[in-house]
C-alpha cells in the first residue's frame, strides 16, 4: 500500500519498498512458507494455477534485459555498472512474484488503497508543491514532468479498474477511486505531458471491452460518446492541454518547413539517428551509452542538429529504439518480452477463474498496455522509480492473479 502513495513525493519510496519486499520474499522462498489456505492445496494444483511453462517464461523474460546488457558490454567493450541498475528491477521482482504467490489474495489487495492515495497526492504535489523544470512543465522535485504525468496517470487508472477488486465497493468507496483517476488525469494535464495522453484512448477502449459482456451496446456507446466529450471539453477548456495539443500540429508544419528543432522534429532526429546506428551495428548494439557517446559524429555527418546532439545525450526519447540501437536484435527481443510475455500471461487468465483474478488480470493488462505506449516517445525505464513501480506492479497482480490460494 505504501509504495504507490509515496513515490512520487518521496525521493527513494518505491525503491525502498521495493527491496524490503524483495528480502522478505527470498525469507519466504527459502523457507518454503505458505499462507494456511494455500497449504491444503494440492501440488497439482499449484501447476495447475501457473503452468511451469508460464513460469519459466516470466523468468526468462524479466532475466532477458540484464543479460543482453552484459553481451552488449562483452562485445563492444563499453562496461558500467549502472547499466544494470534499472534492468534489475525486472530479474528482482521474479521472486517476489513466486513468493507472493503464496501469501492469500486479500493480502496483495490493499494495493489498491495505495493506488488512490498515490493519484490523490499527485493532484496535491502539482498543485501546491511543483518545480518548474522550464517552460511552465511542472513536476515535483525529483521527478520530472514527463515521469510524473504518467505515473499519476497510471495511479489514477489502475485504481478506477480495482472497483470490486475482491469484494464489491460500497458507493463512497467506488466514488473515490473515480475521484483518483480524475486527481490522475488533472495531474497528468498539469505536467503538459503529451506523449502520456495517448495512452487515456486505449485505457477507455479496455474498460469498453471488459464491460462488453456486463452492458448492453447502447450503454457502451453512451459511455463512448461522454468520453469523447470529456476529451474535447479538456482541451476546450484546459489551457495546458489546449496548448500542448496545438503545438502538435504547429511542430509538424515546421518541421515540414525546414524547421528541424522543435519538440516534434528532434525527436524525429534522434528516431533517425537511432536507426541508423541500429543498421550499422544489429544484433548487439553499440552498448548502453552508446547512443550517447555518438551523438558528436551524428551530428558531424548532419543527421542531427547541435541542438537535438546536446538532448540526445540524455536519452533516445523511445524505450524501443533505445534498446534497438544500443543493444541490438537481442535488446529489442529483451524489451519486448518485459511486456509481451505478462500481457499474455494476464489476457489468458479472464477466460476462466474467479472474478477477483479477473479484475487483477485486468488491471495487469491496463498497466501493461499503458507502459507500452508512453514508452513510444520516451524512455520510460531510464529511471529505476519507473523501472522499479512497473516490475513490482506486474509482480503483485500477477501473483493476485496466479495465486496458489483460492481467491476469496
Amino acid at each position: 500500500m505504501a509504495y504507490p502513495a509515496l513515490m512520487l513525493v518521496v525521493p527513494g519510496a518505491i525503491n525502498t519498498a521495493f527491496a524490503l519486499l524483495l528480502l522478505l520474499s527470498l525469507g519466504i522462498l527459502a523457507s518454503g512458507w505458505r499462507h494456511d489456505s494455500g497449504r491444503g492445496a494440492s501440488a497439482e494444483a499449484r501447476r495447475a494455477s501457473l503452468p511451469a511453462t508460464w513460469g519459466w517464461a516470466f523468468s526468462l523474460a524479466m532475466l532477458a534485459l540484464p543479460v543482453s546488457i552484459f553481451l552488449s558490454q562483452v562485445a563492444n567493450q563499453r562496461w558500467g555498472w549502472p547499466y544494470y541498475d534499472a534492468a534489475s528491477r525486472f530479474l528482482f521482482s521474479v521472486p517476489i512474484f513466486f513468493a507472493l504467490r503464496r501469501i492469500a489474495p486479500k493480502y496483495l489487495r490493499p494495493l489498491q488503497y495505495g493506488l488512490i492515495a498515490g493519484a490523490l497526492v499527485a493532484a496535491f504535489a502539482i498543485t501546491y508543491i511543483p518545480r518548474d523544470w522550464g517552460n511552465g512543465r511542472l513536476g515535483t522535485s525529483f521527478v520530472n514532468p514527463i515521469h510524473f504525468g504518467d505515473l499519476a496517470l497510471t495511479l489514477g487508472m489502475l485504481a478506477a479498474f480495482s472497483i470490486d477488486w475482491g469484494t464489491r465497493n460500497p458507493h463512497w468507496m467506488q466514488a473515490l477511486k473515480i475521484c483518483a483517476l480524475l486527481a490522475g488525469l488533472y495531474a497528468s494535464m498539469k505536467t503538459g505531458a503529451r506523449g502520456g495522453w495517448a495512452a487515456i484512448p486505449l485505457f477507455v477502449a479496455l474498460w469498453l471491452w471488459f464491460q462488453r459482456r456486463n452492458l448492453p451496446p447502447s450503454r457502451l456507446a453512451w459511455y463512448a460518446a461522454v468520453a469523447c466529450a470529456l476529451a474535447i471539453a479538456s482541451y476546450l477548456l484546459l489551457p495546458e492541454v489546449h496548448h500542448r495539443i496545438d503545438m502538435i500540429e504547429a511542430n509538424l508544419a515546421a518541421y515540414q518547413s525546414g524547421q528541424d528543432n522543435t519538440s516534434l522534429g528532434i525527436r524525429f532526429q534522434l528516431w533517425r539517428a537511432a536507426l541508423l546506428i541500429f543498421e550499422q551495428n544489429p544484433w548487439l548494439g553499440v552498448g548502453m551509452g552508446g547512443f550517447k557517446a555518438l551523438m558528436p559524429s551524428m551530428q558531424k555527418i548532419g543527421v542531427v542538429t547541435p541542438l537535438a546532439a546536446a538532448l540526445g545525450e540524455g536519452e533516445v526519447h523511445s524505450e524501443m529504439l533505445s534498446k534497438l540501437c544500443q543493444l541490438g536484435i537481442l535488446g529489442l527481443i529483451a524489451i519486448v518480452s518485459v511486456y509481451a510475455v505478462p500481457a499474455l500471461m494476464f489476457a489468458r487468465r479472464p477466460l476462466n477463474g474467479a472474478a477477483s483474478r479477473i479484475r487483477s488480470a485486468q488491471m495487469g493488462m491496463v498497466l501493461i498496455g499503458v507502459f507500452f505506449v508512453y514508452g513510444l516517445s520516451v524512455e520510460t525505464f531510464d529511471l529505476t522509480m519507473t523501472a522499479a513501480f512497473y516490475a513490482l506492479t506486474t509482480a503483485i497482480l500477477l501473483a493476485s492473479t496466479y495465486n496458489e490460494n483460492d481467491s476469496r
